[in-house]
């Protein structure tokens, strides 16, 4: 079996006119080119079967994100469908209990201003569910070893009930909730940024170990998450593991913290392992600040490979177009070698 393409059909829908950093209008990185970029570069690899992903119900998101936030998000594109245009929050309110108004909500739905909703948001962010619903149930009915949730907006920054980091829906998280069905999960996150979103929704949990290898969030985006004092809470500690690593790190940095979370993983003994694919710590990513050649991803490729168990990959960061592609299909084809041979767990 090869490695399943779930591609998803509303990507181009979202298209932020800007994001604004430290008071700075710029141009937004995360546009649908990055989709087209990995699509192209798989296919000219081959090896990979390639479907969009059929149309999700939104009860499917009940339990994963609050049901204001999601109504916040449906009801802000809808609203944008007739004029265009795009909205971005301008405060940010600590006060509890439900939002009253549309400037409040905005602010209390989101926690950056990277993170435009526009008319387009609430297609693409539900159809990235949509793939990666249809990759995760793939990999539990034993279709394949390995599916891949071709998508963008990406997802691991979303939370409970904010977005930000360019995230809507969490699909990380999404895949992880569905593979329970089949035992203990692990959710691996190689994407130079910390998935917050997914650390969050999981803080509490035993069944579902949440690892992440990035950068030092001190100095990196979230900022606020990331840090290696965050071991989980209550039924949850010990259960989330943050590797950070400083600015300019290369291939003899990341492979022991690699390495340590993929022992972390093994010792949890997954009956499957959700990967949050970023390519955006590779050398010429334009906001990684990391030093990774494309080969190395491979290289992760093959490690995560050798957990011998099944994987459902979301794509999350990855901004340089050049790149992108070939970063993940580095990645993908090392992966889908040999776990769709059934390498045995270590010890």
């Amino acid at each position: 079996m090869g490695v399943r393409v779930i591609c998803n059909p509303n990507y181009a829908a979202h298209v932020p006119p800007h994001e604004v950093d430290n008071g700075a209008v710029v141009p937004p990185w995360e546009v649908p080119g990055r989709f087209d970029a990995v699509r192209a570069a798989l296919a000219a690899h081959g090896g990979f079967a390639f479907e969009d992903a059929p149309a999700l119900s939104v009860d499917v998101l009940t339990g994963l994100h609050d049901a204001g936030y999601v109504a916040h998000l449906r009801d802000t594109s809808a609203a944008l469908a007739g004029g265009g245009g795009w909205v971005m929050p301008s405060v940010f309110p600590f006060a509890p209990g439900e939002p009253r108004g549309e400037a409040a909500r905005r602010g209390a739905y989101c926690f950056d201003t990277f993170t435009a909703i526009t008319a387009g948001t609430w297609a693409a962010a539900l159809g990235g569910a949509a793939a990666t619903y249809r990759a995760a149930e793939l990999v539990a009915a034993g279709e394949t070893r390995v599916a891949y949730a071709l998508t963008r907006p990406p997802g691991h920054h979303a939370e409970r009930g904010r977005c930000g980091g360019y995230s809507f829906l969490n699909n990380a998280a999404l895949a992880a909730d569905l593979l329970l069905d089949l035992g203990p999960v692990a959710v691996l996150d190689i994407d130079v940024h910390h998935g917050n979103g997914t650390q969050h929704l999981f803080y509490d949990s035993p069944d579902v170990l949440t690892v992440s290898v990035h950068g030092d969030p001190a100095g990196l985006f979230p900022y606020f998450s990331g840090f290696a004092d965050e071991t989980g809470t209550g039924r949850g500690l010990g259960f989330n593991l943050n590797l950070p690593l400083p600015p300019g790190t290369g291939v003899d940095g990341y492979r022991p913290a690699v390495a340590a979370a993929l022992e972390r993983v093994g010792r949890h003994r997954p009956a499957a392992v959700v990967v949050a694919f970023g390519a955006d710590a590779h050398e010429a990513d334009p906001i990684g600040g990391m030093r990774l050649p494309t080969a190395y991803f491979a290289e992760l490729g093959a490690a995560v490979r050798a957990l011998g168990v099944p994987a459902v990959v979301t794509q999350e960061g990855g901004y340089d177009l050049a790149t992108v592609g070939a970063c993940a299909a580095a990645f993908l084809a090392a992966l889908g070698d040999e776990v769709s041979r059934g390498a045995a767990v270590p010890p």
